[in-house]
């Protein structure tokens, strides 16, 4: 195992003390556990499950909302909130900005033994994040009725002669604007929870989202059914619980992290300089997954019919019952992947990764057996029937496939990310999305005139193209590491 500089582990008080450990990997040894076999299943999980469970809690929670609002006043409300949602989501990746840096640099960091440091991070991509993320909500709130527009059609069949598009649109832009202002919550919550998790208290994150969602949900009932308040604001009840979860992480931080140890000292540049230089690519890769989703929700959009829009949010917040596991085990891979490269361990990062792609694959095997058997009473309370029943369920055994192969983008290119391999599976990536997720999408519908219920299916069979394709390159990348990382002498 060949070190990145001799000098800075004979001299603890050299600049190693700032700047983060780098992986520059050596020929591994044989793994010698058969191919199918994961090893440490037991810690993976330790750390996953509660991961798990909160952002299931969290999903459900996003489930019965929806049932509210789709039953509510006769499912009135239920086309502009599923466009302003998506809006919504298509920009929240921007307080991930900081905080996917911040996870492993904290993790690198406790991986030489500097849990002292952690503050320093952590306040640091705080007032970053917050002003990257202010500046970006200030430019969406001004542009949000072209973004709205983006996802209308003028050839939407008319399902309720009593509200005019005006109107309907009106109150898209409203409910967005709202629901946006979680944003700026975020920024720091999300930071917050980034140190947590890194130090492995991820059960105090996932009781501070289920309080959060349980708190949510109440509001939501409340708003809607008391009918006493206007609808438009029950978009406001995320914000409202957002300020109670970020207060939540913020003492759990002050608790299991020592802010005092560097007072008057908490900012740093260098460390600012490291999450940016670590969460930017990040970021960028998230970021253009949210806009290419976007522009494949527009060309849904363009079917020609707002029911079927319903049908894809529908078939999204139950698809995400399985995603979720796949997303813990991407948090997972990156905190135990940028451990062991902080300890040096460099045989440790290459054999953790593989294990976490295995145990994600048979998890989410599981867990796609799960949300297809719920799928049914679920998409009865969404309040689908006749022909939108058979459609949805297609819908979701086509995304069952393609989230398996999402298990090396959540697994393999997170450890890609933490062992510094940040632009080359990015560059890969644009073209896989742009392709995948813009150019089939919009050739199904514009090109070949495809509308309907098989536009739809059609549009999340050529979705599939995207994982598939760079599940192959990352796959490689990972495994064949003597082609990807280079031996520094």
């Amino acid at each position: 195992m060949i070190m990145e500089n001799k000098n800075n582990l004979d001299n603890p008080k050299s600049n190693l003390d700032y700047k983060l450990s780098k992986a520059h990997f050596a020929p591994f040894q044989k793994i010698q556990t058969p191919w199918y076999k994961a090893n440490d299943v037991k810690e993976i999980l330790n750390m996953g499950l509660p991961i798990f469970a909160q952002l299931l809690f969290n999903i459900l929670i996003a489930i019965i909302n929806l049932i509210a609002v789709n039953n509510f006043d006769g499912g009135h409300y239920k086309a502009p909130v599923a466009k302003a949602v998506v809006m919504y989501n298509t920009l929240q990746f921007i307080p991930s900005l900081i905080s996917t840096g911040t996870i492993i640099v904290c993790g690198n960091l406790l991986g030489q033994g500097k849990k002292e440091e952690l503050s320093k991070v952590i306040l640091t991509g705080l007032l970053i994040n917050a002003s990257i993320t202010g500046l970006i909500f200030a430019l969406t709130e001004g542009f949000s009725e072209g973004l709205a527009r983006f996802l209308e059609s003028s050839d939407d069949v008319a399902t309720d002669n009593s509200w005019t598009d005006t109107a309907k649109f009106n109150f898209l832009v409203k409910y967005y604007r709202l629901l946006n202002i979680n944003l700026i919550l975020l920024s720091f919550t999300q930071v917050f929870v980034a140190g947590l998790q890194s130090i492995k208290k991820s059960k105090h994150v996932m009781i501070g989202t289920i309080i959060t969602d349980a708190i949510n949900l109440v509001l939501v009932y409340t708003i809607l059914y008391s009918r006493l308040i206007n609808p438009v604001y029950s978009a406001l009840t995320i914000p409202i619980a957002g300020i109670f979860q970020m207060c939540y992480m913020l003492f759990m931080c002050l608790r299991f992290i020592d802010f005092k140890i560097n007072k008057k000292q908490q900012l740093n540049k260098i460390y600012a300089i490291e999450t940016l230089k670590t969460g930017l690519p990040i970021t960028i890769e998230m970021g253009v997954w949210n806009i290419c989703n976007f522009f494949t929700s527009s060309a849904i959009g363009s079917l020609h019919d707002d029911s079927l829009f319903v049908l894809h949010r529908n078939a999204t917040n139950i698809g995400q019952i399985s995603s979720a596991f796949v997303q813990a085990l991407g948090t997972v891979t990156s905190v135990f992947v940028a451990r062991k490269v902080g300890e040096q361990d460099t045989q440790g990062a290459y054999e953790t990764a593989l294990n976490c792609w295995k145990v994600a694959i048979y998890g989410t095997v599981i867990v796609n057996i799960m949300m297809v058997a719920l799928s049914w009473p679920i998409l009865v309370l969404f309040g689908s029937r006749d022909v939108a029943w058979p459609i949805e369920v297609i819908l979701l055994l086509i995304f069952a496939v393609k989230l398996l192969f999402d298990t090396v983008n959540m697994t393999l290119l997170r450890a890609l990310w933490a062992v510094g391999d940040l632009w080359f599976p990015i560059i890969i990536s644009f073209f896989t999305m742009g392709i995948g997720m813009v150019a089939l999408p919009f050739l199904v519908v514009k090109g070949f005139n495809i509308i309907g219920g098989w536009g739809l299916i059609l549009i999340y069979l050529v979705l599939v193209s995207d994982p598939l394709s760079h599940s192959i390159v990352y796959t490689i990348m990972w495994i064949c590491t003597s082609t990807f990382f280079r031996t520094k002498n």
